[in-house]
């Protein structure tokens, strides 16, 4: 086995992290079985005043806007929008846009970095993406347990250069179908997602030092 610099382990090892955090989060993004569920368990119909058939027609139709790189008109299938929620959503997209810009790069950067450790049969990278993976899940999860309403509320202040992500429900109903702890479960997917990643990571960290 090759012995390489540990800088040079860890530097790789972050990238790798950085990949699998990316691809946490646009599964999780994608996983539309989530809402599904929290549709009866957060009970959505009672709170939107809309049947089932709507609510999964306007989520689907949020979530493939969101995830397309395509320039779309955002106009869902039955509920008004105001400008202020148009372009709320649109600076959502942007952020997909760029997340899924980042995947790319990373997987890139994922697939030469596997290929050098195969090459130079240094699987350390992989024992130290455990542990940063590992850290991950613990460090979301414990604050947004303890408080995730602020957490939420200080993302997005931070993240976007307005309020219109302060949705009135007169002007966009939508607001109604996309309840805070609906937001909390997709957090917490994303952590667990993670933490898989961190145990595949150490599986093949374990598998390669063994062989």
């Amino acid at each position: 086995m090759t012995k390489e610099p540990i800088l040079n382990n860890l530097l790789l090892s972050l990238i790798f992290s950085i990949f699998f955090i990316l691809i946490s989060i646009k599964i999780t993004v994608n996983f539309k079985p989530l809402y599904y569920f929290d549709i009866h368990y957060l009970n959505i119909p009672q709170q939107s005043n809309l049947n089932i058939h709507e609510i999964k027609a306007n989520y689907n139709y949020l979530i493939d806007f969101l995830t397309s790189n395509k320039n779309l008109d955002f106009n869902l299938p039955t509920l008004p929008s105001s400008v202020e929620g148009k372009i709320h959503f649109y600076e959502v997209k942007t952020i997909f846009k760029t997340i899924n810009y980042l995947t790319y790069i990373s997987s890139l950067f994922f697939i030469l970095g596997t290929y050098k450790c195969v090459k130079k049969k240094n699987f350390k990278v992989f024992k130290y993406t455990f542990t940063i993976l590992l850290l991950v899940p613990f460090m979301l999860i414990i604050p947004f347990c303890i408080n995730f309403q602020t957490i939420f509320h200080l993302f997005h202040k931070i993240t976007f250069e307005n309020n219109y992500w302060l949705f009135d429900i007169n002007k966009d109903p939508i607001i109604k179908m996309l309840p805070e702890k609906f937001f909390f479960h997709n957090s917490i997917l994303i952590a667990i997602f993670i933490l898989i990643f961190s145990i595949f990571s150490l599986i093949i960290y374990k598998k390669t030092a063994t062989s």
